[in-house]
């Protein structure tokens, strides 16, 4: 069965499985022979001519691999994660030293992160791009995340460095009447 990924890697770009715009730029620029092969996967002429039927072979199956990835949810901007930075920062340290500790409490895209108003999550930048094209574009998008069976819509507020991990803010852990410190099996996908 055709994959993004196995499209991704004919027109050289990162097969991470997740369509972006970047991607369709590639498959739009791609020489005659790539664009063929690509047509070939999907099961549509292969005439290099990429018209409406190729694109909806390739949104059709795009729609298909938009599926929940499963990972852990911790929490971040908590009190606890919020006394570490600052205990951190108090020894002389700098910002990307004391984030390994704990969190300041702002987001990404400048929000407000530890509050219990607005839930956010932190998701991987690998993610971001490869959906919207850079972090920035991925700024306050939704995602679906699901824990114990029941399944909230947050938006992106923060990034975290561990691809295999989300971090939910105290809000957004509050949706599933979790207490901080949080590590759960859940999993996500865009809204």
């Amino acid at each position: 069965m055709t994959s993004i990924a196995d499209i991704q890697t004919l027109i050289n770009q990162p097969a991470d499985g997740t369509w972006s715009p970047a991607d369709q730029a590639a498959l739009l620029t791609a020489s005659a022979g790539v664009k063929r092969r690509v047509q070939a996967l999907l099961g549509v002429v292969a005439d290099a001519i990429w018209g409406p039927k190729s694109q909806a072979a390739l949104d059709a199956l795009i729609e298909g691999a938009d599926k929940w990835i499963d990972c852990k949810a911790s929490s971040f901007a908590d009190p606890a994660d919020l006394a570490a930075f600052k205990r951190c920062k108090a020894t002389g340290k700098s910002d990307v030293q004391c984030f390994a500790v704990g969190d300041n409490g702002v987001g990404q895209f400048g929000d407000i992160t530890a509050q219990t108003r607005t839930p956010f999550v932190a998701i991987h930048r690998k993610y971001m791009i490869s959906r919207w094209g850079s972090v920035l574009a991925a700024a306050h998008r939704e995602v679906l995340v699901c824990i114990r069976g029941s399944t909230q819509k947050i938006k992106v507020g923060d990034r975290i460095s561990e691809p295999g991990r989300i971090d939910l803010n105290p809000a957004a852990y509050g949706l599933w009447n979790l207490k901080a410190p949080v590590m759960v099996d859940a999993k996500w996908k865009w809204a």
